[in-house]
């Protein structure tokens, strides 16, 4: 099962399009993930279960 650290970069399921930064690794083990709008507006979730979110590959 792949991990994921704050920092990576994810898509959510409900939101395919829009590519997600991890904010935080919660102790239950969901995350909070934020994105920033066309209109510069940030958008954020918390409490995302691992489940809900496609690791997008490294950029490195």
């Amino acid at each position: 099962m792949p991990r994921l650290e704050v920092g990576q970069k994810v898509t959510m399921a409900a939101m395919e399009q829009q590519v997600f930064t991890v904010t935080a690794i919660n102790t239950d083990g969901s995350f909070n993930i934020e994105t920033q709008l066309a209109n510069q507006q940030k958008l954020n979730y918390e409490n995302v279960a691992f489940e809900m979110l496609r690791v997008l590959p490294s950029e490195d």
